[in-house]
């Protein structure tokens, strides 16, 4: 899945994220931080020739995203590869799941937002949870690659209990940090085991557009912590 989120933060080429291992990625940032807009963005990247993708949210999306900015959303093949589902409890969400192996066609891409609202099920919620996504991604019959998955997970999580749980089954993490004092800008760092970390500055427009970035890797501290109050300082653009 880290290849699936490097091409839409146009990073990787098709062919190149085709050839990746997809290893779970979980997308963390607090409210308001692009977390569901990341994750549209990259179940449309590529356009038509992306992979088929399930998104899955505890409540509909009041929109698509929008705007000419390369994140796929203008395009009708990049829809027709999209589909919507909204389980609102975790039992719904666990029978959606269960059906995705019936499919004839299951997904290359498995998307779950809003982890957090499917946890109420005590300290063993979280790990249930990952471990039905990563089953549902194994796909059933001829060897062919599990789908790629990520899921965003709003901070602070819910409980004390939650990260260490849920980064047993997602070995890559990519966070978002608003950028202080300016609107609509944040700044993306995506690790992941034996790769370097890779940053990108992210910039909304007023009608969903995102434009992406490169940014210095090593320009920020990456603390193990769940507060997003880390100041990065990122207040410029380009």
């Amino acid at each position: 899945m880290a290849a699936a989120l490097e091409r839409a933060l146009g990073s990787v080429t098709a062919g190149e994220a085709a050839a990746a291992m997809p290893v779970p990625v979980l997308v963390l940032g607090p409210e308001g931080s692009g977390r569901t807009a990341l994750l549209l963005r990259a179940a449309l990247a590529g356009g038509g020739d992306g992979p088929r993708a399930l998104f899955l949210a505890p409540s509909a999306l009041p929109r698509l995203p929008g705007g000419d900015d390369g994140g796929g959303g203008n395009d009708p093949r990049a829809l027709q590869r999209l589909e919507l589902r909204y389980p609102p409890s975790l039992g719904a969400l666990g029978r959606e799941l269960g059906a995705v192996a019936a499919r004839p066609r299951p997904p290359g891409l498995l998307l779950l937002d809003g982890l957090e609202r499917y946890l109420g099920g005590g300290p063993g919620a979280p790990a249930r949870l990952a471990a039905l996504l990563l089953e549902a991604a194994r796909s059933p019959g001829p060897p062919r690659p599990p789908a790629q998955v990520l899921a965003s997970l709003r901070l602070p999580p819910p409980g004390p209990h939650v990260l260490p749980a849920l980064r047993r089954y997602f070995p890559a993490e990519c966070r978002l940090r608003p950028a202080p004092g300016v609107p609509l800008r944040l700044r993306a760092r995506l690790t992941r085991p034996g790769v370097p970390p890779r940053c990108w500055r992210l910039r909304f427009g007023p009608h969903g557009q995102l434009r992406v970035a490169p940014a210095d890797g090593d320009s920020e501290g990456d603390e193990d912590t769940d507060s997003d109050e880390d100041g990065d300082g990122d207040e410029a653009w380009g």
